[in-house]
């Protein structure tokens, strides 16, 4: 024997390789050295490398492609197509449900372009069937439609069949039937590979969706199936002794078919002496895997996982078991469970023994039946070996066959019925000789639904149905009596206690004329009586017109004591089968794997299943989206109470964290406080701990879960924890002395979150080791630099009285206090004493929204992983906008999308594409959602609905059948602010994302490295203060806008004056009515400004209609501004600056007035640039007089009448504003109003009085580099299909033709060109009439410029 030794890099750890055949014996072992792992082979064959290479590229394929799985007789280069298209399939193989006499079964074949298969009836009941010949392992199918017609199949369901009679359909990872995907037109090759194959020897492909015509062609994919079978009686299995080739791996790959009819039973057992076990078992219908990779005191390693059910049908099912370490898939006819082992423990240790199809004695650990298996078994694939092929090859010692081994399959499958609907129904006609008797096995989830009826003559019948308890009741009425009872289940096992639990159950009905006997499984109804009946012969199983039907299925069936033929049942007569399908039960188990997360507990029908989310603290149709608040913040934002209150928060949403109650609180100054409380609160007594850190106290939170108080603490601005030590004689952080373990260096110190002893008490510092006394300049006193509790008196002693260390604990990276040890406490007997008082966690504020980002380009984004939401999905934002329209997420796959839309200002859409098209949930809120303020998005897709909720309204949802809606299929980055393309984006703020409850960290991506079109916080354009003079800026966040409608300036940024340039016989009269004016004015605040070189003239005036009461601004004939007013109570009075400012203001300077009233309108104040203010008390009738002008009619600007021009303005008036009127602006609006009158019309213009407009420089233009080619990402772009291969090489042909000719015809050219060919000079034509070169150019007729004469003088 030859030994071989070979580095493999991923060979794993410890795996034994029993003999197989000639192979020889292959022993694997893992050197502990880190740096390699050796493989040694015993072989006889150097052949036989290749087999075990194959073994360890499976285990690294599988790693890398976790969806494909290749069975190692079938990889990828020995699948070839098994015959359809080159014949070898003969015409006899392919059959149909029906067919078009022009186009038969046999003539779908891909590659060929004649014909195709066509059904006779276009509905989706229509099938085409291949049969290979021989069992197949089916790794993938083509499909092909018919070339030249527009005619193919969309869609469709693939079936499959060992024998022809019982038929599966092929499902996805969550058990629901798998809509293929086929065609897009009539002549292009689809190839469909399946993730998991099938082991069949019949293939259905059964259309759903077509174009045009269903017209198929197909072809399909696989290796022959070689099997290695044994059968076992429940008193047999195999032995494997494992003591002398112990195994210990880290990876594992398990794969087995086995068939049973039977519901319980031990498949595989094996277990090791370290307590490592591993095993399969059948109970009760579900097959559950076991593996303990090791346990400790503390930690329990069991995992344990129900991976299937609905496995007791005499069918044959696919298991793979793969394991990496920790992490452990398991796939049960492409039912996927995905989980983690439990314990501490990644290796798999296992050197006692293995057995298949049963143990000797039940009494193992982890064994939790008392069966062995009854059924077959085949091609168990366990640590690189055959194992079932090793056992029948024999020689050797190690393997044992107990008792009846067989090496065939003995368990015939029983040809199945299936009820889908309440109108489903057989009806068997027989004769029954006085007797009635049905006898069938039935399995359903659904209660109220008739099992058989059979009618008597005249008025009697018997009827039995299962009841709305889920027990069977059967009612016969005679020509005398009505005669009813009820059969319950009264297995102790039964999850339901009823019969409606989805398991196969005997039912068995007898009655003559002197007895009745009704038995469901072991429950038996049984009475002696007398009977008076009448002879019938129709029985309806499984449904009446008169009865809600059974939905379920049946096998078995026999009436009136003989067995019902049900394919002779099908062919007999149309009405005899009515809507039931022969040959497959189409029962599916809903809830396993369980749909419900967060512990829901799922019920279910025939249609559908329910998740109960009572007591789980989470809801929604999977209960995935939390009930409760993510924190204390949010909970106050919704609350209407501001003090301490009880309430159940969720710090991650719809993560794996369990909700908690917490003490939320808000500050004086608004900040919110999240307050954690715990056991072991209060004063609490220590006595009689006297060693260091005897004492112990474990203190339990609110929250058992240390993730989720790091989840509070970590998203805190600052958390802290008071805690209190009072002590009689006892020390807490003195240095015991001289002890053995010197680790000890304290009596007491308490351990936190990071489990690091912690030797300081509150008010001091990590590492001090001391308490708040002990960092003060006055210490502690005593002779103790430490603690109050560690001083001593002037003998030595410790102080006979009660101290109080006491403090906050205030790094929170080391909370909250999860132990408490403490020592010096004496004996119960002497006074040493302690009492501490830990206080709640007080945590304040909560940085979710601080994580906050501004999108302030339409094609910023960010990216974050895949939206996942394979069974459910949430996605939880808050956004804040002024814009209308713009995309807030967005992440697609190749034809899935999931998209949320701000859209027309007021309603949010929730998009998305599972294969059948975009569905649009949209809620419209009553107001806008751009008011630039902050609103909440919720949306959540799940297998059974899209929800969405807004703000605090009511969510809104938009349900989908379960059974029609595949698995969101989602590749590409979740894009946050656009479109997957940078398209449609989104401008303005979102903060707080949170997917699947963890939360996105934008603000991380920004900071870290600049991002396009997005910026930390929310900070808008506004933020700079871009408008002036008090100019309101509406914010845009990519644009701004201000407003000046509040403002006497207008312009892009209100910089642009508004003025007039008068002369003394213009003017601009305002008119007032009710409807556009003022009713009364007390002339409260008024601004004017002015630029003149002529004294006197009126600036402004506003009077009522009789001009009896008037208020006054106006130029004087020294300069200087007069304000004069009268009104109801004020005679007239005039403020004059001239008694102030002695300055001649018509110097043709600028110059601005601003006039105010204050005291109730008996004061006024005027300020004239920046001079000393002029303040006047004006002389009032009594107190509480009218200094109001009611009733005002005209406002007048630069002159009150143009009749006399003596009082007229001639200058530039500016800047004018009275209370909240703006009369010059509105007096050169466009269009002008008509109570605004230009006098004369056409001479005023608009002015801005030598002012210049103030501006600022635009920003410049940003556009997103290499944005590429824009695409609608959102919906399926229709992409030509690719040229084929003759395509191609005629296109390539033409080419190079082209280029030859192209090529050919300037050679040719050229050729004339140079060879023998005259040429041209441009020689100067007279030169030969000229004297000299000079006087050739001069005359010359060539074209040249036209030279001048030349003459030369001397002087």
């Amino acid at each position: 024997m030859e030994v071989l030794t070979q580095d493999i890099d991923k060979a794993p750890e410890g795996t034994s390789l029993p003999e197989d055949g000639s192979v020889g014996d292959f022993y694997l072992r893992h050197r502990t050295m880190a740096a390699s792992k050796i493989l040694r082979l015993k072989v006889e064959k150097s052949t036989y490398i290749l087999l075990i290479f194959v073994y360890f590229v499976s285990i690294v394929v599988a790693d890398l492609r976790k969806e494909i799985h290749e069975y190692e007789d079938c990889k990828g280069s020995y699948q070839k197509r098994v015959g359809v298209q080159d014949g070898r399939i003969p015409d006899s193989a392919l059959t149909a449900s029906s067919f078009n006499a022009k186009r038969p079964p046999w003539q779908a074949r891909v590659g060929r372009s004649a014909s195709a298969w066509s059904p006779s009836i276009q509905n989706a009941m229509q099938w085409l069937q291949v049969d290979l010949g021989q069992s197949t392992i089916v790794t993938a199918v083509y499909t092909q439609g018919r070339q030249g017609s527009d005619e193919y199949v969309r869609e469709y369901f693939l079936e499959y069949s060992d024998d022809a009679q019982t038929w599966r359909r092929f499902t996805n990872q969550l058990g629901i039937p798998m809509m293929f995907e086929g065609n897009k037109n009539d002549s292009a090759l689809q190839i469909r590979t399946l993730l998991n194959p099938v082991v069949a020897r019949y293939i259905r492909f059964n259309p759903q969706r077509w174009n045009m015509v269903i017209s198929l062609r197909v072809e399909i994919v696989g290796c022959p199936f070689e099997p290695e079978t044994v059968s076992f009686d429940g008193r047999s299995y195999i032995e494997f002794d494992m003591s002398g080739q112990a195994v210990q791996t880290t990876q594992d790959l398990f794969e087995l078919r086995f068939k049973t009819g039977r519901p319980d039973g031990i498949i595989m057992y094996a277990s090791g002496n370290q307590g490592d076990i591993i095993m399969l078992e059948m109970r009760r219908g579900y097959l559950y895997f076991k593996i303990d990779l090791g346990s400790t005191a503390d930690v329990k390693g069991l995992t344990e996982v129900k991976a299937g059910s609905l496995l007791d049908d005499n069918q044959w099912h696919d298991v793979i078991i793969k394991r990496n370490r920790k992490q452990l898939r398991i796939v049960v006819d492409r039912l996927v469970n995905e989980v983690e082992t439990n314990g501490l423990f990644y290796r798999l240790d296992l050197d006692k023994k293995m057995f298949i199809g049963g143990v000797p004695y039940f009494n193992q650990e982890g064994i939790s039946i008392k069966y062995n298996f009854i059924g077959c078994v085949e091609n168990v694939n366990m640590f690189g070996a055959r194992l079932i092929r090793n056992a029948l090859a024999g020689g050797q010692t190690s393997i044992s066959l107990i008792n009846n081994v067989n090496q065939f399959c003995n368990v015939k499958p029983k040809v199945p019925v299936t009820f889908p609907t309440l109108e489903s129904y057989l009806k068997v006609t027989t004769t029954t000789n006085n007797i009635v008797n049905v006898d069938f096995e039935f399995r359903t989830y659904d209660t109220d639904g008739l099992l058989f009826y059979h009618k008597m003559a005249a008025e009697a019948f018997v009827k039995v149905i299962i009841d709305r308890d889920g027990h069977v009741r059967y009612t016969i009425q005679t020509e005398e009596d009505t005669i009813e009872d009820v059969v319950r289940n009264t297995d102790i096992m039964s999850s339901t206690d009823a019969f409606t639990d989805g398991l196969w159950h005997s039912f068995y009905f007898f009655m003559d004329s002197n007895k009745i006997n009704c038995t469901v499984d072991r429950n038996s109804k049984v009475s002696q009586r007398s009977l008076k009946q009448s002879e019938g012969s129709d029985f309806y199983i499984g449904g009446h017109e008169l009865y809600n039907g059974f939905r379920g299925c049946l096998r078995s069936l026999f009436v009136a004591q003989r067995i019902v033929d049900l394919n002779k049942l099908l062919l007999d007569s149309a009405n005899s089968v009515v809507a039931a399908t022969i040959g497959t039960c189409g029962i599916r188990d809903r809830c396993t794997p369980n749909p419900c997360e967060h512990g829901g507990y799922c019920q279910q029908t025939w249609s559908t299943f329910t998740c109960n989310c009572e007591d789980t603290g989470y809801q929604g149709e999977l209960c995935h989206t939390s009930s409760s608040h993510i924190s204390c913040e949010m909970h106050k934002y919704y609350s209407n109470f501001d003090g301490r209150e009880e309430a159940t928060i969720d710090p991650d949403g719809s993560g794996p964290l369990r909700p908690f109650k917490v003490i939320c609180d808000r500050e004086s100054g608004g900040e919110i406080v999240t307050l954690l409380q715990h056991d072991s609160m209060g004063p609490i007594l220590v006595n009689g701990f006297d060693p260091p850190g005897s004492y112990v106290r474990k203190i339990t939170y609110s929250t058992t879960e240390l993730l989720a108080l790091e989840e509070i603490i970590d998203r805190s601005r600052s958390c802290r924890q008071n805690v209190i030590y009072k002590c009689h004689n006892a020390k807490l952080l003195k240095n015991p002395g001289d002890l053995k373990d010197k680790t000890i260096r304290t009596y007491g110190w308490w351990v936190g979150r990071t489990h690091q002893i912690m030797r300081y008490w509150g008010g001091a510092a990590p590492g001090s080791g001391k308490c708040a006394c002990g960092l003060k300049e006055e210490g502690c006193g005593a002779q103790s630099s430490t603690c109050y509790c560690d001083r001593v008196n002037e003998l030595g002693d410790v102080g006979a009285d009660v101290q109080s260390d006491q403090g906050y604990l205030e790094h929170k990276e080391y909370l909250p206090v999860l132990e408490l040890h403490l020592g010096d406490t004496g004996t119960t007997t002497d006074s040493k004493w302690a009492e501490h008082d830990i206080g709640e966690l007080e945590c304040y504020g909560d940085n979710l929204f601080d994580n906050t980002v501004t999108f302030t380009q339409k094609s910023g984004a960010l990216t974050f992983p895949t939206f996942d939401a394979q069974n459910a999905g949430d996605i939880w934002l808050q956004f804040r906008t002024t814009t209308s329209d713009g995309v807030l997420i967005h992440c697609t796959g190749d034809t899935d999308f999931v998209e949320i839309r701000l859209f027309q200002a007021d309603t949010i859409q929730f998009r998305y594409d599972v294969g059948n098209g975009v569905s649009v949930l949209s809620f419209k809120s009553p107001s806008p959602l751009n008011d630039d303020t902050w609103h909440t998005v919720h949306v959540e897709k799940n297998r059974k609905q899209a929800w969405m909720k807004l703000d605090d309204y009511t969510g809104t949802v938009l349900n989908e059948d379960a059974d029609l809606i595949r698995q969101l299929d989602l590749t590409e980055a979740l894009y946050v602010g656009s479109l997957v393309g940078y398209q449609d984006g989104y401008v303005g703020c979102i903060r707080g994302l949170r997917v699947n409850g963890r939360l996105m960290d934008m603000l991380g991506k920004v900071t870290q490295q600049e991002q396009f079109g997005v910026r930390a916080g929310c900070v808008g354009k506004c933020a700079s203060n871009p408008c002036f003079h008090q100019g309101t800026c509406r914010e845009g966040y990519d644009t701004y806008k201000c407003d000046c409608s509040y403002t006497p300036w207008r312009g892009w940024n209100c910089g642009r004056e508004v003025g007039v340039n008068l002369k003394k016989s213009q003017m601009i009269k305002y008119t007032f009515d009710k409807k556009n004016g003022l009713s009364a004015s007390d002339f409260q605040r008024a601004t004017v400004g002015f630029t003149t070189r002529t004294p006197q003239g009126i600036l402004v005036q506003m009077t009522n209609a009789d001009n009896s009461e008037y208020i006054q601004v106006e130029v004087n004939n020294n300069g200087g501004v007069r304000v004069a007013l009268n009104v109801d109570s004020i005679n007239r009075e005039e403020v004059n600056s001239d008694e102030e400012v002695k300055i001649n203001l018509a110097n043709r300077q600028t110059h601005v007035v601003v006039i105010e009233r204050y005291d109730a309108g008996t004061a006024i104040k005027v300020q004239i640039d920046n001079y000393p203010p002029l303040d006047k008390k004006l002389g009032i009738l009594s107190s509480g007089s009218d200094t109001i002008l009611d009733d005002p009619k005209y406002l007048y600007i630069g002159n009150n009448s143009t009749d006399n021009t003596n009082f007229g303005f001639e200058g530039c008036i500016f800047q004018m504003q009275v209370d909240n009127i703006f009369p010059l602006k509105r007096a050169f609006q466009d269009p002008k109003p008509d109570f605004v009158q230009l006098i004369p019309e056409n001479e005023i213009k608009e002015d801005m009085c030598g002012f210049e407009e103030i501006t600022v420089s635009p920003e410049p233009i940003k556009t997103r580099p290499n944005t590429g080619v824009l695409l609608n990402v959102t919906y399926t772009r229709i992409i030509n299909d690719a040229l084929s291969d003759e395509e191609k090489a005629l296109v390539g042909i033409g080419c190079a033709l082209f280029v030859i000719l192209v090529a050919c015809i300037i050679l040719f050219c050229c050729r004339n060109r140079f060879e023998g060919a005259d040429y041209e000079t441009e020689e100067a034509k007279g030169a030969e009439y000229a004297d000299n070169p000079d006087s050739a150019v001069v005359y010359n007729q060539t074209g040249l410029p036209n030279m001048p004469k030349s003459y030369e003088y001397f002087m």
